[in-house]
């Protein structure tokens, strides 16, 4: 979705309260999004808006990040992209039952000092 035309988005609409940010869990999507140091943004919602990143929650824990693809005639395929990760096929019904939110930007952390410090 990178159109060079496009109008430039405001920092504000960032930071808007419509969106969350969620820690990176597990290292499915490395090295694209490291486990326990980058983030992503998350604007909620509870359908396949099209192709993309999404977070499903299982009904335990938090929720996880998958990459998500139509399979056609089958629904929708869930993968990661480590090779060690189970892929799933759900069908559309399944996956309105599970989705939470769709990534709109990752965060990558460059320096963690910064941040542990925004705590005290």
């Amino acid at each position: 979705m990178n159109n060079l035309l496009a109008p430039v988005i405001p920092a504000e609409n960032v930071l808007s309260d419509k969106f969350r940010v969620h820690l990176v869990q597990s290292d499915g999507l490395e090295p694209a999004l490291r486990a326990r140091r980058d983030y992503v943004l998350l604007a909620p919602v509870s359908s396949y808006v099209g192709e993309g990143v999404y977070a499903i929650f299982d009904g335990f824990g938090v929720p996880e990040l998958f990459r998500v693809t139509p399979e056609f005639g089958k629904g929708l395929r869930l993968f990661r992209d480590n090779k060690h990760c189970q892929e799933y096929v759900l069908t559309l019904e399944k996956f309105e039952e599970c989705v939470v939110g769709f990534v709109v930007a990752d965060i990558k952390v460059k320096d963690e000092r910064f941040l542990r410090e925004a705590a005290h």
